[in-house]
């Protein structure tokens, strides 16, 4: 392990050229994530809030898939026809993306909200942030990170979602330690960049390929990494 004093002290200028590194090693393609759903015109608020919902604990390619025959044997998908479709026949159509009991349970206690509250997007559009945060966490089967990439990535508010990926590429770094919880590693990237949605976005896409390309769970390709000077490497 290399030493870890000054080499793992982050500021915002470093955290900036680290983002600029990582733009020249990657070219985002938005198809890649399940999020890209949301680019069709014909995508509702509700049907997208479902795809990530699938999204959880599992790849992209699964929760589009899943997200997929629930569109060929919907077309639309209202919340209605969540409620109505049999418990059974719905965790045939998403089983490719795992845990199905209980996104299963989740879909259906979300639909039942939606149709009780059916502003409850319009209104979600005109709160500030952190309100709309708390709004969505009340919901079943949203946690932070689902609520964090519906705000950012559909409503564009300024807000920083962490998975799997970009939990273990900051730890790495040694921009959050191990014992830095969701929260504060949020707030922590928000201050080194600020509230510029696009930037944010971005920054969140570029970790999330660097962590699926090169600084993988296993077998991190580390000679490869042109971030690896700047690596403190904190999980070895």
């Amino acid at each position: 392990m290399k030493d870890q004093g000054s080499l793992c002290t982050w500021n915002k200028d470093k955290v900036l050229k680290l983002f600029s590194i990582l733009a020249q090693m990657y070219s985002i393609d938005i198809n890649e994530f399940a999020i890209s759903i949301a680019n069709h015109a014909k995508t509702n608020f509700f049907e997208i809030l479902v795809a990530i919902i699938l999204s959880q604990n599992t790849n992209d390619k699964n929760a589009v898939n899943a997200f997929n025959n629930l569109k060929t044997a919907m077309g639309v998908i209202p919340p209605q026809k969540i409620i109505n479709i049999d418990d059974e026949e719905l965790k045939v159509l998403i089983r490719v993306a795992g845990l199905i009991n209980r996104k299963t349970k989740a879909l259906k206690e979300l639909a039942t909200i939606i149709i009780e509250k059916p502003e409850f997007f319009d209104k979600l559009m005109h709160l500030d942030v952190e309100e709309a945060r708390k709004k969505m966490l009340e919901l079943p089967g949203v946690g932070h990170k689902t609520a964090d990439v519906f705000l950012l990535m559909v409503l564009r508010k300024p807000t920083f979602p962490i998975d799997t990926h970009i939990n273990r590429v900051v730890r790495r770094l040694g921009i959050a330690s191990l014992k830095d919880t969701y929260e504060v590693i949020r707030a922590r990237i928000l201050d080194y960049l600020g509230y510029d949605v696009e930037k944010l976005i971005e920054f969140h896409l570029l970790l999330i390929m660097h962590g699926r390309k090169t600084c993988k769970a296993r077998n991190p390709l580390c000679t490869q990494c042109l971030v690896f000077n700047t690596c403190c490497r904190v999980l070895e």
